[in-house]
């Protein structure tokens, strides 16, 4: 019988890895203001993404901007998924 056990820190890669696949789903920059507060949501972070200013800035609007905000999503990730 093969064991599903993970340690915490492989639960907490593999849930911020499931995260981020939902934010990249569609490769345009279409919604994805939308998709990143739907899955920060989701977790329940909508509120510490508002204190931190997390979605909030011009290069939301900004396509060229998409790496910059995935890293900062992937740190916001890292940071509150416990």
């Amino acid at each position: 019988m093969v064991s599903n056990r993970f340690t915490k820190e492989q639960a907490r890669e593999f849930l911020k890895q499931e995260a981020l696949k939902e934010i990249n789903k569609k490769s345009d920059f279409t919604g994805f203001h939308d998709r990143v507060f739907c899955v920060v949501a989701k977790y329940g972070f909508q509120l510490k993404a508002k204190e931190e200013g997390l979605l909030s800035g011009d290069e939301w609007s900004n396509p060229a901007c998409k790496d910059i905000l995935m890293e900062r999503v992937k740190q916001f990730l890292d940071k509150h998924i416990k």
